[in-house]
């Protein structure tokens, strides 16, 4: 019978493409994870992966064995999870998230899960730096615009409506009342308005906050999550403007490590955000 331990260690190293980043994940000896799959091969009588200098890349035996035994391995950790937290969900959740997201909606996310499930705790790690989910342990992550790398599951759960801001009120926005100004990527453009056909000035960011602030020192025009700017147009601080242009929503994604074993409490977390999503349209 195969060593579930070696099992769960190979299938690392053959995600990972390395045995050093495998050892890193797993936090523990490089001299372990070689040991292990050495001793998974040789039970098997066969080589699983290829070793070089510098990467580590499956064989043919190697592919076909971790496209069996992979999912076996995901099904059966599923089954002892859900055993194990069947009277109450408990443990750590570890989720990223990009400084552009509403802190009150994630706010409002932690607290009314925390209060369903005292036990879960979490880690957050709010940034817009590059986060690789398995290398850095995390469950998940929530994403807008632009998911990810194609090896991710995604999992698109609603759209953040998006409107047209200033801080000075305006009856209506029109084409024709505005100069040298295009619709793009929300949050990645901003505009001088302007009510006569000459040159505005522009400002490009992929950063809301930065388009925000740009919204509230200057006379023009950005392109925000609606969500983004509640407290600012509620203070009369900037204006939700009525227009006749058709301004894209931001989709908003769930994003979780391919085939990794989710724990129950990770999968309720999920859900939870999912249904907050559908009670907030």
């Amino acid at each position: 019978m195969t060593n579930i331990t070696q099992l769960q260690t190979f299938i690392d190293v053959a995600r990972l493409n390395s045995f050093a980043e495998a050892a890193t994940y797993q936090n523990i000896p490089r001299s372990t994870v070689t040991a292990r799959v050495q001793a998974l091969e040789e039970r098997l009588g066969v080589q699983l992966l290829h070793r070089t200098t510098r990467r580590v890349s499956l064989t043919l035996e190697g592919e076909r064995f971790l496209q069996q035994c992979e999912p076996a391995l995901e099904a059966l950790l599923q089954a002892e999870s859900d055993l194990l937290e069947k009277d109450e969900l408990s443990g750590n959740i570890r989720l990223s998230v990009p400084t552009d997201y509403p802190v009150e909606t994630l706010e409002t996310l932690l607290s009314s899960f925390s209060e369903l499930h005292p036990k879960v705790s979490f880690y957050v790690d709010m940034s817009d730096n590059p986060v690789d989910l398995v290398a850095d342990h995390f469950d998940l992550a929530i994403r807008a615009r632009h998911p990810g790398e194609e090896t991710l599951i995604t999992q698109r759960y609603t759209y953040d409506p998006v409107g047209l801001f200033s801080r000075k009120p305006h009856e209506l926005i029109t084409e024709d009342n505005i100069s040298s100004f295009a619709l793009r990527d929300p949050g990645g453009f901003l505009a001088e308005f302007s009510t006569r056909k000459s040159a505005s000035h522009t400002i490009e960011t992929k950063n809301f906050r930065l388009t925000k602030q740009l919204a509230l020192s200057m006379d023009c025009l950005a392109v925000l999550p609606i969500s983004l700017c509640e407290q600012e147009v509620g203070q009369g601080r900037l204006h939700l403007l009525k227009t006749t242009l058709q301004i894209p929503q931001v989709p908003l994604y769930i994003v979780t490590p391919a085939r990794k074993h989710r724990p129950k409490r990770t999968r309720a977390f999920i859900q939870h955000i999912v249904e907050s999503a559908k009670a907030r349209r």
